[in-house]
Order: C-alpha cells, then sequence, then structure tokens
C-alpha cells in the first residue's frame, strides 16, 4: 500500500470539497447581495441568513485549505513490525467477529473513505476514540474498545 497514492487521493477529495463549498459561498453572497434579498419588513431575514451562510462556508474554505497546508508538510514514515503506532502509520485490524479495516492515522481530514487497489482505507484523527486506543501499540497487540454499552475486541494485525 502506497501512502503517497494515498495523499493524492485525500488531497484530491480536499480540493473538491473545497470546490463545493467556493461555489456554495457564491451562490449564497449572491443571494445575500441580490436585490430582491432586500428585507420587505423586520421579520425578512432572507439577506442576513444568506449572509451568515457565506460567512460560515467561508470558514469552512479556511480549514480545508489549512488541512491541505497540513498534509503537503506532513512527513510520514515508514513503519516496521517493531515499531509502535503513531501519527501517520497505516494500520490494519480485525474485531473478535473476523471483521477487518485499514485505518490511517492522521492529524486532520478524519472520516474519508480512500481506495488502495480493492481495499478501503479509512482516516482517522487523534480524536477518534480507536484512534487513542491505537497510539503506542504494536503489532499483534489486543485492545478492548468501549462503544457505549457494548465492547468490541480488536487485533493489530500490520502496521505500514
Amino acid at each position: 500500500m502506497n501512502k503517497q497514492n494515498l495523499l493524492k487521493q485525500l488531497l484530491e477529495h480536499l480540493q473538491q470539497e473545497i470546490d463545493a463549498t467556493m461555489a456554495a459561498v457564491n451562490e449564497a453572497h449572491a443571494l445575500a447581495s441580490h436585490e430582491q434579498s432586500k428585507p420587505e419588513n423586520q421579520y425578512d431575514t432572507l439577506a442576513l441568513e444568506a449572509a451568515y451562510l457565506a460567512h460560515g462556508q467561508s470558514e469552512r474554505i479556511a480549514e480545508l485549505q489549512r488541512q491541505v497546508l497540513l498534509l503537503n508538510h506532513f512527513e510520514f514514515v515508514d513503519y516496521d513490525e517493531d515499531s509502535r503506532i503513531a501519527m501517520g502509520a497505516l494500520v490494519f485490524i480485525e474485531d473478535e467477529n473476523n471483521e477487518s479495516q485499514w485505518l490511517w492515522l492522521l492529524p486532520i481530514a478524519g472520516g474519508i473513505v480512500l481506495k488502495s487497489g480493492d481495499l478501503l482505507v479509512r482516516t482517522i484523527t487523534p480524536e477518534a476514540p480507536l484512534a487513542k486506543k491505537l497510539v503506542g501499540n504494536y503489532i499483534d497487540e489486543e485492545f478492548v474498545l468501549n462503544l457505549g454499552h457494548t465492547k468490541k475486541q480488536f487485533e493489530i494485525l500490520e502496521l505500514l
């Protein structure tokens, strides 16, 4: 599995999100400043709501751009079977029901699913409960994750 290919996919995903959000900002700005959006009375808040929406979307774009910048400067290291799991690691885990998954621990951009051949890789951030359980562990270690009233046991099978 190639981290550079996964990184390229992730950056493309974030750029698509930036582009879509930029289009939404432009639309909200146009709505906020359109002549038909001028308030007809004190209860007509369409223009104000559109302006708030444009502002929120602009903040989202700034956050996405910050993520792209951080990922472009993040130093990815290679791990081996003796390494401890840390930020940047690709980890293959399996639960007690033999359901397995690849996870990529990143400082930002969690919850995005990427593809490597036929395999799916989900990004997770340090704030995720699963990431908190993974960081610092080694291959072949097991851990339990509390999911509400349920406990789920995992084994770490591979680390890249």
